[in-house]
């Protein structure tokens, strides 16, 4: 079926057109729990392809994806902040940035969180494999973080994630990322001071985070860092809009 639909948008780009105008509404009516759902299964859709490459098994395309060069550049500024005793990582899938941190900081407590359960298993049976003992993922929703007391971590981060958050849950995500957070908050989403903290639908969500930020947040700094086009070379989207948000809370309050 998704195949014959695939043609007939090849065919015609005004019904292609129609057709993601049709998603887009729907996701603003449906708000985030469309995407929940289709993270949450996304193993499931045999039919779906890649987002590292195409390979078919969608949970070892992530884990394979760790030498690319945008993660590279992620573990390069979350390295900036040592000593880390401890990391959280919210949406971390099988855990490819959790791997390469746990290779920087073998003797950091690192632990990430996941919708996709099967991504866990996985993530965990190839991390023990592969010899790393200091990192952990769970099965949670990035919204139902009650499981950790305030101030639980020095670094929390998102990577790709944000991105797929309406405006109905991202207030109480960020408020929450904030509120678990020690010391730095890093957010590599897409960015712009071009759309409003709540953000708009282009493709996937993106936002004016800063603003966004300064609704929980006090007097700490908030730094912006565009990501280098060259490591995004097959994503357009990512080239204009991908950014590293870092917000430097020490001793700072949730508002």
């Amino acid at each position: 079926m998704k195949q014959a639909l695939d043609y007939c948008f090849q065919l015609n780009p005004l019904l292609n057109k129609l057709y993601s105008t049709l998603i887009k509404y729907l996701k603003f009516l449906v708000g985030t729990r469309w995407d929940e759902r289709y993270w949450a299964k996304r193993h499931l859709r045999k039919e779906e392809k890649g987002d590292w490459g195409g390979d078919p098994d969608w949970i070892k395309e992530y884990w394979d994806s760790r030498s690319h060069p945008y993660r590279n550049f992620l573990i390069q500024k979350l390295s900036g902040f040592s000593p880390i005793m401890n990391i959280l990582e919210v949406g971390c899938n099988c855990g490819p940035n959790l791997y390469l941190l746990a290779k920087k900081f073998p003797n950091s407590e690192i632990k990430g969180i996941d919708i996709n359960p099967l991504a866990v298993r996985r993530g965990n049976e190839w991390l023990i494999q592969d010899g790393i003992s200091n990192v952990e993922l769970l099965v949670s929703k990035i919204d139902e973080l009650d499981q950790f007391q305030d101030k639980s971590f020095d670094i929390v981060f998102t990577s790709s994630v944000l991105m797929y958050i309406g405006p109905d849950k991202i207030k109480k995500v960020i408020r929450e990322l904030v509120r678990i957070t020690r010391k730095t908050l890093i957010l590599s989403e897409w960015h712009s001071f071009e759309f409003s903290s709540l953000g708009s639908h282009m493709l996937y969500w993106v936002r004016d985070y800063v603003s966004l930020l300064k609704e929980f947040i006090k007097e700490e700094p908030i730094n912006i860092i565009k990501m280098p086009v060259e490591i995004w070379q097959e994503n357009s989207n990512w080239q204009k809009y991908g950014t590293i948000i870092e917000v430097i809370m020490e001793d700072g309050d949730v508002t």
